[in-house]
């Protein structure tokens, strides 16, 4: 390894603006795209050349920019500078050179918090380039077919970078240039201190901009090269929440045909959001109106039918996800059926050929291999053995107000339908339960446990209540002999 690529790097991510055109209170680099904060995808990119520090410059919600940028790079040597008045790029990028130790003499990356679609290779390519070549100041440009209002880039005679040149102070011969910058800088610690000394408000916004570092360096006679990437469209910001949506489509579109490509069939391309970085398994099929956010890995010949959402998860290979299901945090093991409608909330584990069936909501329970709940259950702190099955109705009562209690729950256990288990409780293995019953105190191994009260009834009774509401504009016909109704001759009507 050479002198010039050996340098220490550090990095500026600048993330202090608003944003106004998104017509929001938030920042705008806390917006969320493709399942992740805007800074988030702009810091992965910019994380993966290795610099330290990596220093955010933040302003509006400047906590929120923050937290969302440690919560990214738990790890990595992350430092903020702080903008509090929007005084222009160059004010931005000078505060931040405070946050870097004095004497770093290494290069240093600059970049926004709000593109979102920087490719990681491009910035390795970049930098690779630009060090090759000794420059002690750089930066890339694109070529664009309508450059807009972005800066363009002049250059002199021989060809060389003389400039760039901010719309709002081209001329209109500057403005046909059609070679335009994209933000992002490499430049040589030493140089970069010295030409933002040097910045000067003297432009139509009344800022510092720095893009100016460029006509400076070139003023001292230092060489300055664009370095042109093949791909404009990685390079665009968010600015509008229109923008944001189309590169929303744009990302899912992407994701989406790598996912067929390896394999995996997509019902409804359409509405089919599965997040960069989610892993789905060989002839697997996703129905429409799924989100498969986050984290997630998804095995092999797996059917997620539709209308389901996961953050997080893991689900085994040939599990069957049916209409309406949620899981978060999860971890589903091989060949479980879970569904319709069921929600699994962080914490949930199933060991692997599981049900967990509709209107069923499992918290931190852990269910052991073949264990079921089939429907209308809650499970919450709960571990329940293997084989053991859960009735209709099954509550564990976790919650005393102020902790939460666990259950445990043996193998081989047939838990009857409208069972309350009161945390904390353990029912050993090979017991069964009897419909209806509280749980209020351990159970051992192999026993049966009831808490039935008495049947009682009392004939005649639904005559005598009708007769006393003759009259009452509500009162439905009924036999007036006693003894002739029907239904539930025991229950209270309802209202």
């Amino acid at each position: 390894m050479d002198h010039a690529t050996a340098r220490p790097l550090a990095a500026i991510v600048l993330a202090a603006g608003r944003g106004t055109r998104m017509r929001s209170d938030r920042a705008k680099v806390l917006h969320e795209l493709a399942g992740a904060p805007l800074i988030a995808r702009a810091l992965g990119a910019i994380a993966s050349l290795g610099p330290a520090p990596i220093v955010v410059v933040v302003g509006h919600q400047a906590d929120d920019v923050a937290a969302a940028a440690s919560r990214t790079l738990p790890h990595a040597d992350l430092r903020f500078a702080m903008q509090a008045e929007q005084r222009g790029t160059g004010d931005a990028a000078r505060r931040a050179l405070g946050e870097l130790p004095a004497d770093f003499a290494g290069d240093v990356l600059i970049a926004y918090g709000d593109m979102p679609i920087l490719d990681p290779a491009t910035l390795g390519a970049f930098r690779e380039s630009v060090r090759a070549r000794g420059d002690a100041l750089a930066f890339i440009s694109v070529e664009l077919d309508d450059p807009g209002a972005y800066g363009r880039v002049t250059r002199d005679a021989a060809g060389a970078v003389s400039a760039i040149v901010e719309a709002r102070d081209a001329t209109a011969a500057v403005l046909k240039l059609c070679e335009i910058n994209t933000g992002i800088y490499l430049a040589a610690a030493p140089l970069l201190r010295a030409a933002l000394g040097e910045l000067r408000a003297d432009n139509a916004q009344s800022e510092y901009y720095l893009t100016d570092i460029v006509a400076i360096a070139r003023r001292h006679g230092h060489p300055v090269s664009a370095w042109r990437a093949p791909n404009p469209a990685e390079f665009a910001g968010v600015n509008s929440r229109e923008e944001l949506a189309r590169m929303e489509a744009q990302i899912r579109e992407d994701v989406n045909r790598q996912l067929m490509a390896a394999g995996v069939t997509l019902l409804d391309p359409a509405t089919a959001y599965i997040a960069p970085g989610v892993t789905v398994g060989r002839d697997t099929v996703i129905g429409p109106n799924v989100q498969i956010l986050g984290a997630c890995r998804i095995g092999a010949q797996v059917v997620i039918e539709g209308t389901a959402w996961l953050r997080d998860t893991v689900v085994g290979d040939r599990c069957h996800l049916k209409l309406g299901v949620r899981a978060e945090q999860c971890v589903i093991g091989d060949e479980c059926e879970i569904g319709p409608f069921a929600n699994l909330r962080a914490g949930t584990e199933l060991e692997g050929h599981n049900r967990v069936g509709n209107f069923v909501e499992t918290k931190k329970a852990r269910l052991g291999r073949g264990a079921k709940a089939s429907h209308l259950s809650y499970l919450g702190d709960a571990f329940i053995g293997r084989d053991t099955n859960v009735g209709c109705g099954v509550i564990t009562v976790n919650y005393d107000g102020y902790d939460k209690h666990v259950t445990r729950i043996g193998d081989r256990c047939m838990v009857g339908c409208d069972t309350q288990l009161v945390a904390p409780v353990t029912v050993g293995d090979d017991v069964y339960v009897a419909a209806g019953t509280t749980i209020v105190r351990d159970v051992p191994n192999g026993a049966l446990v009831m808490a039935h009260h008495p049947q009682r009834e009392r004939p005649g009774w639904t005559a005598q209540w009708h007769a006393r509401h003759a009259g009452h504009p509500k009162a439905a016909p009924h036999p007036k002999a006693e003894g002739k109704t029907g239904g539930n001759a025991g229950g209270t009507p309802g209202a």
